[in-house]
């Protein structure tokens, strides 16, 4: 059989290389199946390398195969991300998932998978609750997994995990998590040695610094980066109406309203800032953006 490991790379970095030498260390007869994130990663941002040289990495280091997961699920809220390549895994007949993961327990995840199952339409009464209450879909679904079962899900790590169990107990799907202890957080301005977060070694490329030592990538061309859009995007947005932004898609609950009224932010930057709330994450925020540069209906 097979193990997948979902990803986006962005960009692969000595990590990587350590939970794919962990999993031929496990698994040493099974093939390593890495489906990742195209063009976009799930934030709404642009993948700082291509997909053609993530893809090489990747099997430099140990991937059997790589499989690109469409954009439609790629660039969505973590949930959707989770069945998507959840499904892709299913349907290559892959019975294992390897993932990072804060508290690494896997049967935990699929413990709390079970439960929200069989408390579905509770769960689902207590998340419009909170949603209601002004709070995004990730704190509403630890305040309702609070409520229900005492516990709460906090770091993104274990918060996605918990949805590839989700996707797995929902469709009964045979397929068995695994976990890798995650050590750094994912947004970690703090290198440890030869490991740093994607987001760290990102800043440290926009600032031209060297990151040899933390990725065997090499940086020598100039990176397309999302925010070099925003003039276009400022453009779409002021010439569309509010009716034709509400029929983008992800553009819901007024987001026109929103958008129109903070579109003379100067930089992407401050018009995240200007609309991000307690409600619409930043990475929420950034997704509809794409979307409406894309004009993904």
């Amino acid at each position: 059989m097979s193990i997948a490991i979902i990803a986006e790379y962005n960009p692969f970095h000595n990590g990587h290389i350590y939970q794919l030498q962990e999993a031929k260390k496990r698994w040493p007869n099974e093939k390593i199946i890495i489906i990742m994130s195209g063009k976009y990663v799930q934030r709404g941002e642009i993948a700082i390398v291509s997909f053609e040289n993530r893809k090489k990495m990747a099997l430099k280091y140990g991937a059997s195969k790589v499989y690109e997961l469409p954009f439609k699920y790629a660039t969505q809220a973590a949930h959707i991300f989770a069945e998507g390549a959840l499904k892709m895994i299913n349907n290559l007949n892959i019975d294992k998932i390897f993932f990072g993961s804060e508290s690494n327990d896997p049967q935990k995840l699929l413990k709390i998978a079970h439960i929200i199952k069989k408390n579905k339409k509770k769960y689902n009464k207590l998340i419009k609750k909170y949603l209601k209450l002004g709070n995004s879909f990730p704190k509403s679904s630890s305040e309702t997994l609070n409520e229900i079962i005492g516990e709460k899900i906090i770091f993104p790590n274990d918060i996605l995990g918990l949805e590839y169990c989700k996707a797995i107990v929902n469709n009964n799907w045979n397929i068995t998590p695994h976990t890798i202890k995650r050590t750094i957080d994912f947004k970690s301005n703090k290198p440890n040695q030869s490991f740093a977060s994607a987001s760290y070694i990102r800043k440290l490329i926009k600032k031209n610094k060297d990151v040899s030592k933390y990725t065997p990538l090499i940086f020598n061309e100039k990176i397309e980066y999302i925010e070099d859009f925003y003039p276009i995007f400022q453009k779409i947005v002021k010439e569309s109406s509010k009716e034709e932004l509400a029929k983008i898609k992800l553009v819901s609950e007024g987001m026109e309203n929103l958008f129109k009224k903070n579109i003379n932010a100067k930089t992407y930057e401050e018009f995240v800032s200007k609309t991000n709330s307690k409600r619409y994450t930043s990475s929420r925020i950034k997704r509809v953006m794409l979307y409406i540069l894309l004009k993904i209906k």
